[in-house]
C-alpha cells in the first residue's frame, strides 16, 4: 500500500498534469571525479562523472546525506539532489585528451504521465503525477551501449545538441561545435515499492502506452511520478576546428549511444516538492511567492560555486592539463 502522502494530489496538481506543467532547476558544476554512488559505492567508478547539486556528495552518500548537505551549485535552494553524467573529452590527433568544461545544467521535472488503470488509452483527465519519490535512486541509458535501436524507448531518451544552429542528434555529433548540449530523459513510472533496485532501473519504467516522455504507465508499474530531463551544457567551442579530431566519453564511448545519467533525490522537504506541480507551474513559475519551493527572502534561491563536504579521490582527471589516456584506462570505442 502506497503512503497516503505519495499518491494524495489536489485537482491543481491534475489540472497541471494536463497543461503539461514544469519547472525547471538550474544548476552549476559541482565536482568532477570517478566515482558513482549509486552503481559503485563505496569504490571507484569505472569512469569519471562531472556531477552538480548538493555538496552532500560522495562515493558512499546515502539519499539522507544528500537531503542534509550544507548546500547546493542549484538555483532552488531545497533541491539537495545529486545530478551526474559521464565527463566529456577531446581526443587530439596525437591521443592525448582534453577535459571539456560543462557549464551547467537544466534539470526538467515534468507532469506528463499518468497511472496506470485497466482500460486507460491516454491521460485526457487523469489526475497528476507524484513527485519522485523520497530515496529515490535511478539511472537511465546504458553505459555499454554502442548502436541504436529506434524501437527502444530507453534509447530514443538519450540524445544530443549541437547549438550552431541547434541540430537535435541521437548520436554524438562528431563535428566541431560551439556548444554541445548532451540530454537524458529519465523514467516516469514506477513500481510503487522500490526506491532502487539491483540494476538500478527495474523499479521503474517508461510509459506503456505514449513515447518516453510521455503516457499511460504500464501494469507492472502503476504509478506515475514527474519526469526528470537533464540537459547538461559542455563548452566545446574550446577546441578550435582546425584541432578537431573527435570527442568522447570517459567511458570511452564515441558513438553517444552509452551516454546515461544518474539521479538521487535529496530534496529537503518532500512536502514542499509534492506541491511544486500545483503552486509553480503558473506565469511567474518558481518566482512566485505562493510557490512551495519559494522559501524566504530570496525566493527559491540561486546557482553558486560550491565544493562538496568530502574531498574527491586524489586522482587527475585533467582539470588542469591534457591526459594520456581516460581515467580508468577505460579503451576508447574504434567502431566495428
Amino acid at each position: 500500500m502506497l503512503a497516503k502522502s505519495l499518491v494524495a494530489l489536489s485537482s491543481a496538481a491534475a489540472l497541471a498534469a494536463a497543461q503539461g506543467g514544469l519547472f525547471i532547476v538550474h544548476c552549476k558544476q559541482l565536482t568532477v571525479q570517478r566515482t558513482d554512488p549509486i552503481i559503485s559505492p563505496g569504490q571507484l567508478s569505472s569512469h569519471v562523472h562531472t556531477i552538480v547539486g548538493g555538496t552532500g556528495y560522495y562515493m558512499s552518500m546515502s539519499n539522507e546525506d544528500a537531503r542534509n548537505a550544507r548546500n547546493t551549485t542549484c538555483d532552488k535552494a531545497l533541491d539537495k539532489s545529486n545530478y551526474w553524467q559521464p565527463q566529456l573529452y577531446h581526443q587530439y590527433n596525437d591521443s592525448s585528451l582534453e577535459l571539456i568544461k560543462m557549464l551547467g545544467i537544466a534539470a526538467y521535472y515534468i507532469d506528463r504521465s499518468c497511472d496506470y488503470q485497466p482500460g486507460r488509452k491516454n491521460c485526457r483527465g487523469a489526475r497528476g503525477a507524484i513527485a519522485p519519490p523520497k530515496g529515490l535512486r535511478m539511472l537511465s541509458g546504458d553505459t555499454s551501449r554502442r548502436t541504436y535501436d529506434k524501437n527502444d524507448k530507453s534509447q530514443r531518451a538519450i540524445s544530443h545538441v549541437c547549438l550552431d544552429p541547434g541540430k537535435d542528434y541521437v548520436e554524438l555529433p562528431q563535428k566541431p561545435c560551439n556548444e554541445m548540449r548532451s540530454q537524458v530523459f529519465f523514467p516516469s513510472c514506477w513500481d510503487g515499492k522500490n526506491l532502487d533496485s539491483p540494476d538500478h532501473k527495474s523499479h521503474v519504467a517508461f510509459p506503456a502506452l505514449g513515447d518516453y516522455n510521455t503516457g499511460v504507465c504500464p501494469e507492472t508499474h502503476p504509478v506515475a511520478i514527474v519526469s526528470v530531463f537533464n540537459e547538461f551544457f559542455y563548452n566545446t567551442r574550446q577546441v578550435q576546428s582546425k584541432d578537431f579530431r573527435r570527442w568522447v566519453y570517459a567511458n570511452g564511448d564515441t558513438t553517444g549511444y552509452g551516454l546515461h545519467g544518474d539521479y538521487l533525490q535529496g530534496w529537503e522537504d518532500q512536502d514542499k516538492l509534492e506541491h511544486a506541480m500545483e503552486t509553480c507551474t503558473g506565469k511567474q513559475g518558481t518566482d512566485a511567492p505562493s510557490c512551495s519551493l519559494y522559501v524566504g527572502p530570496n525566493g527559491a534561491g540561486k546557482t553558486s560555486f560550491q565544493k562538496p563536504e568530502r574531498d574527491p579521490p586524489a586522482e587527475d582527471v585533467g582539470l588542469n592539463d591534457r591526459l594520456k589516456k581516460l581515467p580508468g584506462n577505460n579503451p576508447i570505442y574504434e567502431g566495428k
